[in-house]
């Protein structure tokens, strides 16, 4: 949201049930969430060049009047694919750090109502990552997100449960709880799985016009609710996808997520789910953040517009090995 959020996540206040974890680890490594492109002082030298995909069959652009150009994109290999993935999530640099910024809204779907928008949240997520083997790189991050009223727009702690009918303290979320993930060609693998199992995804890459797009659902990881998903489309131009120069791919995403009751809706053990839509983009760094949001953060979490290095203090857990 998030992802990218992360540019969503998945929000650690879901009503309790038995798939539901106590603290659930956040999303962002799952995410096409936006990132900076070059951030300044994130160092490292360049992992490869990234690579052109070689399947996008029509010319650049499309012909005035005539038909857009679409194509799906291929790559040679999954180690290539994987570039050009890496290239949207994160950075090809050994070691980088990448800031969303997104709004979402969130919508209640009880059986048998129309789904009805309950509030909005515009957040960021920050992530940091550094190579740590061939093509294998290893991501933390952090989210905040506060509650914006439907109508007015403005930062608000009270928004009506259109379900129950009854007024609601939304909160702003919060998450520290990251487990981390390492990511490469074999997928991901979040650092607080049971046993090393990477994780796939689906993901696609086609041009339209003189954009191109990442198609892409992410894997649950073991332990999230059963009632979960998220996907998320994420474009940028065709110029900067062809040049290998850009090792960043500074991009616009939009997307959504589904996910059990926040608890803050107070609806217990009803029946029903919730649906989380977004849009986004990349910044080059903190300083890009809207003003008013980035006042709030300063005055309530100053530390959160930082990376958290100290994270990578952390030893992986045991039989994990990097090559």
């Amino acid at each position: 949201m998030t992802a990218v959020s992360s540019i969503p996540h998945l929000p650690t206040d879901c009503a309790a049930s038995p798939d539901t974890p106590e603290n659930p680890a956040r999303r962002d490594w799952l995410s096409c969430v936006p990132g900076a492109l070059l951030l300044a002082g994130s160092g490292g030298a360049l992992a490869s060049a990234a690579a052109p995909a070689v399947a996008a069959s029509a010319p650049p652009g499309s012909p005035a009047g005539g038909p857009t150009d679409s194509a799906f994109i291929g790559f040679p290999d999954e180690r290539e694919r994987f570039r050009a993935h890496f290239r949207f999530e994160r950075d090809l640099r050994d070691e980088g750090e990448v800031v969303s910024w997104y709004h979402f809204t969130m919508f209640a779907v009880a059986p048998g109502q129309r789904p009805q928008p309950v509030v909005r949240f515009e957040g960021m997520e920050y992530s940091y990552f550094r190579r740590v083997g061939d093509l294998t790189w290893r991501i933390h991050a952090h989210n905040l997100s506060f509650p914006r009223d439907l109508a007015t727009g403005a930062f608000t702690d009270r928004v009506l449960n259109p379900v129950t009918g009854l007024m609601v303290k939304p909160e702003p979320v919060v998450l520290l709880e990251d487990p981390g993930v390492l990511h490469s060609p074999r997928g991901y693998l979040p650092l607080d799985a049971r046993s090393v199992r990477w994780l796939d995804t689906y993901l696609m890459f086609r041009t339209e016009g003189d954009l191109v797009k990442v198609e892409h659902i992410r894997p649950t990881p073991e332990g999230w609710p059963t009632q979960f998903i998220e996907t998320s489309t994420c474009s940028v131009s065709r110029a900067d996808f062809d040049d290998p120069r850009v090792t960043s791919l500074k991009y616009q995403t939009s997307g959504f997520y589904l996910f059990p009751w926040s608890r803050w809706m107070g609806m217990g053990d009803a029946p029903g789910h919730m649906i989380g839509a977004w849009s986004g983009r990349k910044l080059n760094g903190p300083a890009e953040l809207p003003a008013e949001f980035a006042a709030r953060a300063r005055r309530e979490h100053p530390k959160l517009l930082e990376a958290r290095w100290d994270e990578f203090n952390r030893p992986m857990p045991p039989g994990i090995v990097v090559t």
